[in-house]
């Protein structure tokens, strides 16, 4: 079962749908260091399935991009709470941790 916990607007049916369930997502793991996205509408849910958060953002020509990394997550609430309503752009950043980990997050894109 699939649960919006937080949504940039209220969801159209098709949005919801686009963000939640459509097997033409994008996983943001999948992009290279530097690609960006600007985003239109975005939701943050649960798949109550899998017991695992899910943010998934749909850029403005319709394509949607998801990921599950808390650090992505986290930098990517930082910077849509700080611009509000206003348009940003982000970009996929990626790397290693010191314990050999990788790990994916975001950048403003300047």
């Amino acid at each position: 079962m699939i649960v919006v916990l937080k949504a940039s607007k209220e969801l159209t049916k098709i949005e919801n749908y686009k963000l939640t369930k459509s097997h033409s997502v994008k996983l943001i793991k999948d992009l290279t260091d530097g690609d960006t996205i600007k985003p239109d509408i975005w939701c943050l849910y649960a798949d109550e399935d899998k017991d695992v958060e899910i943010l998934s953002i749909m850029d403005v020509d319709g394509t949607v991009f998801a990921c599950q990394s808390n650090t992505f997550k986290k930098s990517f609430f930082d910077i849509a709470e700080i611009f509000g309503d206003d348009d940003f752009v982000i970009k996929k950043i990626s790397g290693v941790t010191k314990a050999g980990r990788d790990f994916v997050d975001c950048d403003l894109a300047m």
